[in-house]
């Protein structure tokens, strides 16, 4: 019935517009050649990290979702440069435990992100 179809549409829109949120989200983060993926700090998140004082390790595993150009010789000391490693989170999370540099980079650039926004937001809210 018409109800029904209504609903259905409604939801596609909702849908629509959560997906387009989502996608702004988006965040790329290049280290030494390499390309880590993932998702922008939300405000709410980069208060909370702000407040307890979050690990870099820890900013990195929960925005952290991709990579490329990762090999076993970046991970392993007698792994391959030439074997691509596929991203998993478990295997990030064991990674980025011992990468200094990655760590560091990649969470400065999560929350050099999160404070541009905050700051384009209270600058747009004085207007």
């Amino acid at each position: 019935d018409i109800a029904d179809i209504a609903q259905k549409t409604t939801m596609v829109c909702i849908m629509s517009i959560a997906d387009r949120i989502r996608e702004g989200r988006k965040i790329t983060v290049e280290v030494d050649g390499k390309t880590f993926t993932g998702t922008r700090a939300t405000f709410e998140q980069f208060a909370e990290y702000v407040q307890d004082r979050t690990t870099n390790a820890q900013v990195a595993r929960n925005h952290i979702t991709g990579w490329d150009g990762i090999t076993e010789a970046d991970l392993i000391e007698s792994g391959s440069a030439k074997e691509a490693v596929n991203f998993s989170r478990e295997l990030f999370a064991e990674a980025i435990a011992d990468n200094i540099d990655w760590q560091v980079k990649i969470a400065d650039a999560i929350l050099a992100d999160a404070m541009k926004r905050a700051q384009l937001k209270a600058d747009n809210e004085k207007k």
